[in-house]
């Protein structure tokens, strides 16, 4: 391994932040373990990364011949093995990497653990092992959406105090009172269509781009709903309804006032600003927003969503949800024959709604999306109301619908997807059709994405894509991957590969957590919740460049956890700026939120729909005994460190008081020694000071309860 000093590794770790870090035993970044961990039964599999090609190919590590996984809690060994080289010692094209797998799947017993390399004494970033490992990650990806959220303020308790703001566009020609953009100056055509979602980082809500968000969070919750529990910290929280579903009525409220606005039950396009003018945090934002008018795209996008969430909300077994269910139906059926209308009864389907006046993205469809989007709509029609007419549209439609189409069942049509293969599970179907669908996904079980490409070891990282795959958005697609896998199990196919679609779809995740080219978890600022190297900073209006929420590391507040990235964009469109460009295609990616003329939004700007199929992924994974359906347990056994990362001292932060006890904080180097000790008071945030001689690195705060652990975090020191 190339020698370095703890001063240049601290400011490597600020400011290259795939370089190497030290701690009290050296720390490498290139034993790339999930930063989260592992459940217990799942196959964990270590990359050991030596780059050949990239802006990190001066960094050089060749392991020893025998690896460890050591107990964090005392160094104890208790697991070794010979790291096996990667396609003999071969570059990957696509990492620009030759590596190492080291294989501990047999270590299940719960626990904190790190790898060591004793022959050249560096050791992984610690993670842990146990049924709940990713529990605190799906919370904080789920609160995504309430940052998100326009038209509500943002306030303690339900958020840190350095990310709260006042409600956004609530002003004059606002949200409240949106005029449309055909007619600014007219005060007649204004509209209440205050809240929904910003829908990525800019402040604009679409009405089709919503459509994918809404149905990968809808079908997370009903594939596992005891996940999500009404106790995410939002201030729905308590009311008898999950807050995932909360979450999406959020959307759905406001998609019902797209509706109401047309006075013809279709929906309105979109609803923005017409300048690119950021304003941070957008509370301070006064720019009158304009709408665009009907669309058929948006009709069909708002039935789809409509008849979906019914369907969900009617099944869920919450009679609180019966009244919204009952509302829901009736919308997408309203909005279904108003489809008939202007469409000329699915003939006609306009293409050149948006102009672009309203900032930025377009939101029209093509022919064939809204047909697809019309095609959802009725399946979900018919599995509520069992009609003819919904039935015989779908039977009539399935064989144009992609995937079906195009007979390859990729990672792109998922709502479309999801579609084919319910209705091939509904009852009264054309058993030909039923047929169809079924062995036309299972025959196609590879995609390009799944078990073949796996067993070939085609990709270094253990997540195949094709290159192509890598454009903008590409985190979405990855984690479509594994939902592909998934869906094989959910819907029975193939069930002879069912282990083998899970471990699959288990290596996709493993990539957003740290199993990737960066050795970089693409979900910002997790450092408390067991990131080690995290994004730092997005694309993002409230949380851009030069604000005090610029960088997880270095600004004053930073990002909030949990927002997933847009990922590596082998197409950016700037390739002198290096990195992203001039990289290997997985390391076409800088950490940065730099808006013109460096354009990181194509890489790092994050969007409510790559957000959910994140979550879709997840959740679909975790246990579905984990949580149930009671309160989480005692606020005080979860609990976070601030600032993390930090430089001499911190202060340990509970949700609320604890309960009685004699409680005391602790903190871990890498070897489970203690260097500082302080005692907690019930109620009260606690500071924890380090020693003037510890060095940068990673530990572990533990807090403990009569002197047994009760819960624990990872902090930096920098």
């Amino acid at each position: 391994m190339k020698s370095f000093n703890r001063t240049t590794a601290l400011f490597a770790a600020l400011f290259f932040p795939f370089s190497l870090l030290t701690a009290q035993s050296t720390t490498t970044g290139l034993i790339r373990v999930d930063q989260f961990g592992y459940q217990p039964g799942f196959n964990k599999v270590a990359v050991i990364a030596d780059p050949q090609v990239g802006f990190n190919a001066a960094e050089s590590y060749t392991p020893g011949p025998v690896l460890q996984v050591r107990l964090a809690s005392n160094g104890q060994t208790v697991f070794s093995d010979s790291p096996t080289a990667w396609k003999n010692g071969a570059t990957h094209d696509q990492s620009g990497d030759r590596g190492w797998w080291f294989d501990f799947s047999g270590v299940t017993e719960p626990g904190e653990y790190y790898i060591y390399d004793p022959a050249n004494q560096v050791a992984s970033y610690p993670f842990r092992i146990a049924d709940d490992v990713y529990r605190d990650v799906l919370r904080q990806a789920v609160r995504m959406f309430f940052y998100q959220r326009i038209g509500m303020a943002k306030q303690p308790p339900y958020v840190d105090a350095k990310w709260a703001d006042g409600a956004a566009f609530e002003g004059p020609n606002q949200d409240r009172g949106a005029r449309s953009r055909w007619d600014k100056a007219n005060p007649e055509t204004a509209r209440d269509l205050h809240g929904g979602w910003m829908d990525a980082g800019d402040v604009n809500k679409y009405t089709t781009f919503a459509e994918s968000a809404v149905f990968q969070l809808l079908t997370a919750y009903s594939r596992n709903p005891n996940l999500f529990t009404d106790f995410f910290g939002i201030p729905e929280s308590g009311n008898g309804i999950p807050d995932l579903l909360d979450e999406v009525m959020w959307e759905l409220d406001w998609l019902m006032r797209m509706q109401d606005a047309t006075g013809t039950g279709g929906l309105l396009l979109k609803l923005g600003v017409d300048n690119f003018e950021d304003v941070s945090p957008p509370s301070a934002d006064t720019r009158p927003r304009y709408y665009l008018p009907e669309c058929t795209s948006a009709t069909l996008a708002g039935c789809a969503m409509f008849a979906k969430a019914g369907y969900v909300f009617r099944n869920a077994g919450i009679p609180a949800l019966n009244d919204y269910a009952d509302e829901l139906i009736l919308r997408a059926r309203v909005a279904w024959e108003r489809a008939k209308v202007s469409t000329v009864n699915f003939t006609f389907l306009e293409t050149e709604c948006d102009d672009g006046e309203i900032k930025s993205g377009y939101a029209d469809r093509t022919e064939v999306e809204q047909i697809e989007s019309a095609f959802t709509a009725a399946v979900y029609l018919y599995g509520i109301t069992g009609l003819d007419e919904f039935r015989d549209f779908a039977e009539g439609r399935y064989n144009t619908i992609r995937p079906y189409l195009d007979n390859w069942w990729g990672p792109y049509r998922m709502v479309s997807s999801e579609a084919l293969l319910d209705f091939s599970q509904m009852s009264g179907i054309n058993p030909a059709i039923v047929s169809n669908i079924r062995l036309q996904k299972g025959n196609l079980n590879d995609a390009g994405f799944s078990v073949n490409q796996f067993n070939n070891q085609e990709d270094l990282y253990r997540s195949y894509m094709d290159d192509w795959a890598y454009h903008w958005g590409s985190n979405q697609v990855r984690a479509n991957c594994g939902t592909i896998n998934m869906d094989f199990i959910h819907y029975g196919i193939n069930p002879n590969k069912k282990e083998s679609y899970q471990l699959v779809a288990e290596q996709y995740l493993h990539y957003f957590h740290g199993v990737n080219a960066l050795g970089l978890c693409m979900l910002t600022n997790m450092y408390a919740y067991g990131g080690d190297h995290c994004a730092n900073e997005i694309y993002h209006t409230w949380f851009g460049d030069n604000t005090a929420w610029d960088n997880a590391l270095t600004s004053p507040k930073g990002p909030p956890p949990g927002y997933l990235t847009g990922g590596p964009n082998r197409d950016f469109t700037l390739p002198d700026i290096v990195p992203p460009g001039g990289q290997p295609i997985q390391k076409s990616y800088k950490d940065w939120n730099t808006g013109w003329p460096e354009n990181s939004w194509e890489i790092t700007e994050p969007a409510i729909y790559y957000q959910a199929a994140y979550i879709l992924l997840l959740s679909t994974l975790m246990p579905s005994d984990l949580v149930g359906s009671g309160p989480e347990p005692e606020a005080g056994f979860y609990f976070t460190a601030a600032p993390n990362p930090f430089r001499d001292r911190f202060e340990i932060r509970f949700d609320a008081p604890l309960s009685d006890g004699t409680w005391t904080v602790e903190v871990l180097d890498i070897t489970g020694k203690a260097i500082a000790t302080a005692a907690a008071e019930p109620g009260k945030p606690t500071e924890v000071v380090l020693p003037d001689d510890t060095p940068s690195g990673m530990f572990i705060a533990v807090l403990l309860r009569d002197g047994v652990p009760a819960g624990r975090q990872k902090v930096v020191r920098f």
